[in-house]
């Protein structure tokens, strides 16, 4: 071989493997760009910047940023959900605004005085839901039929019935929302304050610092019971009674004190909310009896009940006493 064949030969054998080189990387181009291994190809994706989103308060002067910044810090504060919070500063915000046919506030100029009711709004709810635990705070939005269902089953275990329950989350949930009375709000978000003051309710049953049982001493008949109630607070007592005792019962307290009694199956209501001070008839039911008493005032007020409950006197049988009867007088014969 001579030196200009060596060359010849080591430059074909280079090229060769270039081109090798070439071809096999086009192939594996091929292959994961046709799709060949059975997938189909996607774009590759590319990332150009995306304008984000304006600050919601940009618009806003820097009073109104300020406010809307404490509002948010106090509900974090409280555990509150936002999406929860929103909805119900809205149904309140529309309830005293029905002219706006629920629109939603725009960061226009022209809202402007709009959103400062709307903050104030919401200023006013937060003060009233911070009366609600912690616990129940941070489940609103979340309150629903299962929730009642259980609490039912918990205070039938100590003879208390919903009703009874109800009746004192009625008395602080009205004491903040007397706009409510007579509405069906269960389903809405303002129902879901009502549930949690029910929540806490329950657990002041439960803690037995709202409820009570009355208890006779041996050989009497009457027992009074007595104590304050706290800015729309209340309690429960219940009595062991039988069917046909007369019942006589008395409350002694300030006029915005209410009371209700309800029979063991709920099916005789004798008082419910009353102002009505006393009450007496003939039992229809044996069991236990619920008496309710529940403060309407924003002042402490005290109370005092008293529980005659007798047994009825016997019907004495009547006598039976031979009644002589008379001989006839014999007529003498002529």
């Amino acid at each position: 071989w001579t030196l200009e064949k060596i060359i010849v030969v080591f430059l074909l054998l280079t090229t060769s493997a270039v081109v090798a080189v070439w071809g096999a990387n086009t192939l594996l181009s091929l292959r994961f760009d046709d799709g060949s291994d059975g997938s189909t190809s996607q774009p590759t994706p590319t990332f150009s910047p995306t304008q984000q989103p304006l600050d919601p308060l940009a618009k806003y002067s820097p009073a109104e940023r300020a406010r809307k910044e404490r509002l948010r810090d106090r509900r974090q504060r409280l555990g509150i959900d936002e999406n929860f919070y929103v909805s119900l500063v809205n149904q309140v915000f529309w309830e005293n605004n029905p002219s706006l046919q629920r629109r939603s506030l725009t960061d226009e100029p022209e809202d402007t005085q709009l959103r400062a009711q709307w903050d104030k709004t919401a200023e006013q709810l937060l003060q009233k839901l911070t009366l609600l635990s912690s616990e129940s705070r941070k489940k609103l939005g979340t309150y629903g039929g299962g929730d009642r269902d259980r609490w039912k089953v918990e205070v039938n275990k100590l003879n208390v019935s919903s009703r009874a329950l109800y009746d004192l989350a009625d008395a602080a949930f009205f004491q903040q929302f007397p706009e409510q009375e007579s509405k069906n709000f269960i389903d809405q978000p303002i129902g879901q304050v009502w549930h949690a003051f029910v929540a806490d309710k329950l657990s002041a049953i439960l803690a037995r610092s709202a409820f009570g049982k009355i208890n006779f001493a041996p050989n009497t008949t009457t027992k009074t019971v007595s104590g304050n109630l706290r800015s729309s607070a209340g309690k429960v007592f219940i009595a062991d009674l039988r069917q046909n005792q007369l019942m006589k019962v008395n409350l002694a307290a300030n006029p915005q004190v209410l009371w209700s009694i309800y029979s063991p199956t709920g099916k005789y209501l004798f008082l419910e909310d009353s102002q009505k001070r006393s009450w007496s008839g003939e039992l229809p039911e044996s069991g236990f009896y619920e008496f309710v008493v529940v403060s309407r005032s924003s002042q402490p007020l005290s109370y005092q009940l008293t529980l005659n409950v007798e047994n009825p006197t016997p019907t004495p049988s009547p006598t039976l006493t031979d009644t002589p009867t008379s001989e006839p007088t014999p007529t003498p014969t002529p």
